[in-house]
C-alpha cells in the first residue's frame, strides 16, 4: 500500500528530481489522520475518497 501511495505522491520528471503532487498530498493528510484514529478500513477508504473529491473540486 505504501508503494502505491508513494507512486501517486511523486511526479516523475526525466533527468530531474521528482516533484510532489500537492493535490494527493493534501488529500492524504485527512486519510492518514482518520487511519490513526479509527483503524477501520472502511472509514479510511471513505475519508480518502471524500477528501480526494473535495480537494479536486477546490483546487
Amino acid at each position: 500500500m505504501a508503494a502505491l501511495w508513494f507512486q501517486q505522491l511523486f511526479i516523475q520528471h526525466p533527468g530531474e528530481l521528482p516533484g510532489i503532487n500537492y493535490l494527493n498530498l493534501c488529500a492524504s493528510l485527512p486519510t492518514i489522520i482518520s487511519a490513526m484514529i479509527s483503524k477501520n478500513l472502511l472509514v479510511i477508504v471513505v475519508i480518502g475518497i471524500i477528501s480526494a473529491a473535495l480537494f479536486n473540486l477546490v483546487l
